[in-house]
């Protein structure tokens, strides 16, 4: 066992890979935005996604020995990839536990009958149920922002599919929408876990929520305590595994990302090292 972790804490790794930049929503607070390198993202090659699932899974299944090594696949809007079906089957096989996170304006029945089985989790993303709030947010197309019982229907549907497949809900709170009470909701939906985000800035010089903000949300919602993991601006930073479409671990510090060199020229170790990850603020998350 690895003298890098403490198994009384947690049973699992996580590594985010954000596949892809390119989102329909338009949230104003959205931190999924890179520094692009003058390379194609790698889910756009079957070739480069084999290569990097590998890597990362060998090295962190050695570091971490004995953890489940998750796999969340998010984006900007990770549906937006015409190889996520490829991604996520790849995954699979590789041996990870494969997660998604999606904001389900494009998910379809094809989608649901093709994949849901290769996944321990499916996770959305839902900060109002207001059209107009999630306008202002720019969480909706066209205007439009996908209604409560659009939401309900995909869920059941991924249910039928995997009953015993894990359903999340993300929130991340913001000026617009921290006096909103979502818990009827939330209790419908019947998630094993609403992690509750205060909106984080990266790369502006602007706060989009503030701590008072953020604890009129909480309290708000307290009666569903028990499924709430909450996570603070300071909860956030350095305790998440992420890598860019690039291929790029990164990592926000004072405000900013950082990236190491991309995984799929390097070895992992190497890349990993170079920028911060604080296992125990990871751990305390959970």
């Amino acid at each position: 066992m690895s003298k890098y972790h403490d198994v009384s804490k947690v049973d699992h790794i996580t590594i985010n890979w954000h596949i892809i930049e390119k989102c329909n929503y338009t949230c104003d607070y959205c931190f999924a935005k890179y520094d692009k390198p003058l390379k194609k993202e790698i889910h756009s090659s079957q070739e480069n996604i084999v290569r990097l699932l590998n890597k990362v899974y060998l090295y962190f299944s050695a570091k971490y020995e004995g953890f489940k090594i998750i796999l969340n696949v998010a984006g900007g809007e990770p549906t937006l990839s015409g190889n996520l079906d490829f991604i996520i089957k790849k995954a699979y096989e590789i041996g990870f536990h494969v997660s998604i996170i999606t904001n389900l304006s494009k998910i379809t029945s094809t989608f649901i009958e093709s994949n849901v089985k290769y996944l321990s989790i499916f996770a959305t993303s839902i900060d109002s149920l207001d059209n107009s709030t999630n306008i202002k947010i720019g969480r909706s197309s066209n205007n439009k922002a996908l209604c409560k019982e659009k939401i309900i229907q995909v869920i059941n549907q991924v249910r039928e599919e995997k009953n015993n497949i894990e359903i999340k809900i993300n929130t991340v709170v913001n000026e617009y929408n921290y006096e909103e009470y979502l818990g009827d909701f939330i209790a419908l939906i019947r998630p094993i876990k609403w992690k509750i985000f205060q909106a984080l800035s990266i790369n502006k010089n602007r706060i989009y929520c503030t701590s008072q903000q953020f604890n009129i949300f909480l309290d708000r919602n307290k009666s569903m305590n028990s499924k709430i993991y909450e996570e603070s601006n300071d909860d956030m930073i350095d305790s998440y595994i992420m890598i860019d479409p690039y291929g790029r671990f990164y990592q926000n510090t004072d405000g900013e990302y950082i990236y190491s060199k991309s995984i799929i020229g390097c070895s992992v170790e190497n890349a990993f090292k170079s920028i911060n990850f604080n296992f125990n603020k990871f751990s305390k998350r959970y």
